[in-house]
């Protein structure tokens, strides 16, 4: 039973964890200079396929991968999932085998130090794909469809033809161009969770 609203299960593989062997990160990723050379698209596609290669071979779902820089530091962010939810072990064994990887595949290639996150993309996952609306339906979602337009409802699904998600916001059904959704991701619903809290007894 999950009391109150649940976070993400994260891992960060980084030079102040090197306390024990398997744990340290390549020294070459801890040496460049930040900043200097972004990573090239082409290696950033590479890399989010070999992850997701690694990913799925160990069983679990490969929900996103994202290079980001957080205040000038470069972060390499893996969201997994499982249908049993996922634990600090699951992420260091996903930390471990990537990190080896990319020792092996990527080290040169990606051209300044960063960081190796691994976690669980929590109860307010991101919704990427159309499958998601149709996985994720009845339940509670917001949707950007730029910096100050934004709709939170209970999605529905997709429509007839595919193209629109269909959501439910203050009992109107509303369609959303699934083209025009810039980011999307489930909402915690305080309300529908002690519910499901109740339910359990």
């Amino acid at each position: 039973m999950r009391v109150g609203r649940e976070k993400p299960t994260l891992f960060i593989l980084m030079k102040l964890l090197g306390g024990t062997k398997d744990m340290r990160p390549n020294k070459s990723k801890l040496k460049r200079k930040p900043g200097k050379n972004p990573v090239s698209h082409s290696v950033k596609l590479s890399v989010e396929a070999a992850i997701r290669k690694i990913i799925e071979e160990l069983g679990y779902e490969c929900v996103q991968v994202l290079f980001v820089r957080e205040s000038e530091k470069l972060i390499l962010r893996i969201l997994f999932d499982s249908m049993g939810g996922i634990n600090i072990r699951d992420c260091e064994i996903v930390s471990r085998k990537v990190s080896r990887m990319l020792d092996e595949e990527f080290d040169e290639k990606i051209p300044e130090r960063y960081t190796l996150e691994t976690s669980s993309p929590g109860i307010e996952r991101p919704l990427l794909s159309v499958a998601d609306y149709a996985r994720f339906s009845g339940q509670s979602a917001r949707l950007r469809m730029g910096p100050k337009k934004s709709i939170t409802g209970r999605i529905i699904g997709m429509d007839e033809g595919g193209e629109s998600v269909v959501i439910e916001c203050d009992g109107t059904e509303q369609k959303i161009p699934f083209a025009d959704i810039a980011r999307a991701n489930l909402v915690w619903d305080p309300e529908k969770s002690e519910t499901n809290k109740k339910g359990d007894f």
